[in-house]
């Protein structure tokens, strides 16, 4: 059976608005030319597609499969586009990757790693950045996509947000740390401290606000400040290592600090709840990732999992 991709694509879009009108509009045809071409999918395919009322437009049973069918069929093959498209530009097909500073660290740049160790071919540009001017990079598409907290993300139109996972952090000082000796510590024994971190969006603040006397912020993004704002997650860590400031972090990246002695975990006992990064893959809504992007997403993904697991 021989099914023209273009009704496939339709159905997925009408699928995504459950209504003929606004999937139409998204489409940019007619609403009489939508319904046609569905009428004209459902007879190619011998079963009813979709349910339809005034009010919506739903699945069958067997239209979901056949969605999910026609949804990776749709993806396939505008990224075979977009690769071809490249060829015929005469562009190199250089993968651009953005990462917020810890994610960095723990998923993306391994992920780069093994990537580059089963395509030795393959061109990439991975910037690790703080959260701003990893965001700023995508709207400004200086590159392909961006790995970050994405919390701060919902309902942006433009955006696509794919997540990756949760993971808790953890404070921590150096070895030795005037903080370790009290038994009872309160807030106004941290704040004398300069913390260590990244900017990070407002929805962040409760990670520092109680602990960190000297934040400030930006009056142009936002954004929070922390007292020492670093752009790279191992120039955070070799202040710590070095210095009376603390930080923040995922417990994968301070193993080998503890276990050499030269790291400590802070407890902060009034805190009840950890620290929590909501990580994500975000890029433009009008942009097809090319297939090596989804190659690297899914070794992030893989990486992202196992750090949750450990």
């Amino acid at each position: 059976m021989d099914i023209d991709l273009k009704l496939l694509q339709y159905a997925v879009v009408l699928a995504k608005h459950r209504h003929f009108g606004r999937a139409a509009a998204a489409l940019h045809i007619s609403q009489p030319t939508l319904s046609r071409n569905i009428a004209a999918l459902e007879k190619q395919l011998g079963m009813r597609v979709f349910e339809r009322s005034r009010r919506d437009v739903m699945a069958t049973p067997v239209g979901d499969d056949v969605l999910r069918m026609a949804d990776e069929l749709v993806s396939r093959a505008e990224a075979i586009s977009s690769s071809l498209q490249m060829v015929r530009d005469g562009r190199s097909g250089r993968l651009r990757v953005a990462a917020g500073v810890y994610v960095h660290d723990i998923a993306v740049r391994p992920a780069a790693i093994e990537l580059i160790k089963a395509s030795p071919s393959v061109r990439l540009e991975l910037l690790e950045r703080e959260w701003t001017a990893a965001l700023a990079m995508l709207v400004m598409d200086r590159v392909d996509f961006a790995v970050l907290d994405v919390s701060a993300l919902r309902g942006v139109p433009s955006l696509r947000v794919e997540p990756l996972g949760k993971l808790q952090g953890v404070y921590y000082c150096r070895a030795g740390h005037p903080l370790l000796k009290k038994t009872a510590r309160r807030p106004e024994d941290v704040r004398p401290y300069p913390f260590v971190f990244s900017s990070m969006s407002r929805e962040k603040i409760g990670l520092l606000e109680d602990i960190d006397s000297g934040f400030t912020v930006d009056s142009t993004t936002g954004d929070i400040l922390p007292s020492i704002a670093v752009s790279s997650f191992s120039l955070g860590l070799e202040i710590v290592a070095g210095t009376d400031a603390i930080s923040l972090g995922h417990i994968s990246q301070l193993k080998d600090g503890i276990a050499a002695g030269r790291l400590a975990l802070l407890d902060l006992p009034w805190r009840t709840r950890p620290p929590v990064a909501e990580l994500g893959i975000a890029y433009k809504r009008d942009r097809t990732l090319p297939p090596v992007g989804r190659t690297l997403i899914n070794l992030i993904r893989k990486r992202v999992r196992a750090v949750e697991r450990s």
